[in-house]
C-alpha cells in the first residue's frame, strides 16, 4: 500500500502555512495540526477536548479548533474543524522517514467535505462525485 500525500494550505487568523506533502490518513477521523503551528497561524478554539489513540498506540489529548480556511489540492474549505495537539515524536519520526510533513495530517472528515478519496495505488487524492441517497418513501407521506 502506498501512503497518500496532498498539497495543503492552512490560512489562519495571523498567518498561512503550506505543504506539498501532508499525509491523507484514512484511519484518522479528524485532521490534526501540530500545536505550535496552530498557535503560529492563529486558530479559534471551541473549548472542546478530544481524546484519541495515535498511530503509535499512544493516548493523545487534543483541542478542537477552527481554521478559517484549509485548501486541499486547491479545494477551499472554509471554517474547517481540526484537532490541535502535540503530535507524538514517534509519529513525527515516521512521517519524516516517509518524506511527509510532520505538522499536518488530513483526516476523513476533511476528505469527505472536500469530496476527495485517497488512492493508495497512485499515492494521490482523487476527486469523488457527491451523491445523496433518497428513500423511496418520504418521511412526510402518510401510510
Amino acid at each position: 500500500m502506498v501512503l497518500v500525500k496532498a498539497r495543503v494550505k492552512l490560512t489562519g487568523l495571523k498567518a498561512s502555512y503550506s505543504t506539498s506533502a501532508a499525509l491523507a490518513d484514512s484511519g484518522a477521523r479528524m485532521s490534526l495540526v501540530e500545536k505550535h503551528l496552530a498557535e503560529h497561524i492563529g486558530v479559534k478554539y471551541t473549548g472542546r477536548q478530544i481524546n484519541f489513540i495515535s498511530l503509535s498506540g499512544h493516548a493523545v489529548k487534543a483541542s478542537e479548533a477552527i481554521v478559517p480556511e484549509m485548501k486541499i489540492e486547491g479545494e477551499a474549505l472554509k471554517y474547517e474543524v481540526i484537532a490541535v495537539t502535540e503530535i507524538p515524536s514517534t509519529v513525527k519520526k515516521t512521517l519524516r522517514e516517509n518524506r511527509l510533513d510532520e505538522n499536518v495530517i488530513i483526516g476523513t472528515l476533511t476528505l469527505e467535505r472536500a469530496n476527495m478519496i485517497p488512492n493508495t495505488t497512485t499515492g494521490k487524492l482523487q476527486k469523488a462525485e457527491s451523491f445523496i441517497l433518497l428513500s423511496s418513501q418520504s418521511p412526510h407521506t402518510s401510510c
